[in-house]
């Protein structure tokens, strides 16, 4: 006759206390050979042994009991334990890459703290697609883009237009020539005219960093965003987005993965 064990007599045997053999058989992962059903006390046998250490032994590397719970419901075979340890493998490789990463990203804000001005952090931002009236023309220096704003904002029904309002920068410094797209957001449709153009700015995943009005503050906030996004693997999806805030601008970087 097989030799029954009570729940703390099996727990003794196997390393894995009461409170965890309780709970593998309410989940229904390791049910007991048998319930008292008077008592309703639990016996094990030693065959048990090893279908626990087994279970033990995938917890231990990171298999979830859900899963675990599947594959002892049914005698699994060699083939589904390799593809459940490889899916596993893959999912902890992920892991060391973004801790890789976050650990590079953590060195780097570290390396900033010790620069003689105060870090300018980055934020990410969502934001919908809007309808905007613009004028884009080249010009010779960023100054000159105000004059076109004018002309914008003169050209528009007051009532029409939203609190959004800043210029698109298609081409920078870094190009042979300057070329901006001074807008404002539109609250309501208004007529067509040669003088501005109606789109839609379009929806964008966004690196955003504020600065100053001055250069040296908008410089090092453009550097900043160029920093994180190389750091991150980000490239340029459009435009970058000058948003002129109360005493603030808020310099934005739509961002696509490389």
């Amino acid at each position: 006759m097989t030799t029954q064990y009570r729940i703390g007599e099996f727990a003794e045997m196997s390393g894995v206390s009461a409170k965890t053999l309780r709970f593998y058989d309410d989940i229904g992962l390791l049910p007991p050979a048998s319930v008292d059903p008077r008592t309703g006390y639990r016996f094990y046998i030693t065959q048990q042994l090893q279908g626990l250490a087994s279970i033990v032994a995938m917890k231990e590397l990171g298999v979830p009991l859900a899963k675990l719970r599947v594959l002892t419901k049914k005698a699994a075979t060699a083939s589904e334990r390799r593809e459940l340890l490889v899916e596993l493998k893959r999912a902890v490789e992920r892991s060391i890459k973004t801790a890789t990463q976050s650990l590079n990203w953590v060195d780097a804000a570290l390396k900033e703290l010790d620069e003689a001005e105060a870090p300018i952090p980055v934020v990410v931002k969502r934001r919908p697609a809007v309808l905007v009236a613009s004028i884009r023309s080249k010009v010779q220096t960023y100054a000159e883009i105000e004059r076109f704003e004018q002309e914008l904002f003169a050209a528009l029904p007051t009532q029409s237009m939203g609190d959004l309002h800043g210029v698109l920068w298609h081409r920078c410094a870094d190009s042979d020539y300057l070329e901006g797209e001074a807008f404002v957001s539109l609250k309501a449709r208004v007529p067509s005219r040669s003088i501005y153009d109606l789109k839609q700015l379009p929806s964008a995943t966004l690196a955003c960093a504020y600065s100053g009005w001055d250069d040296h503050s908008s410089e090092r906030a453009y550097g900043a965003l160029r920093k994180w996004m190389s750091m991150r693997g980000y490239r340029l999806a459009g435009p970058k987005r000058e948003i002129y805030l109360d005493q603030l601008l808020e310099i934005q970087f739509p961002l696509k993965l490389n």
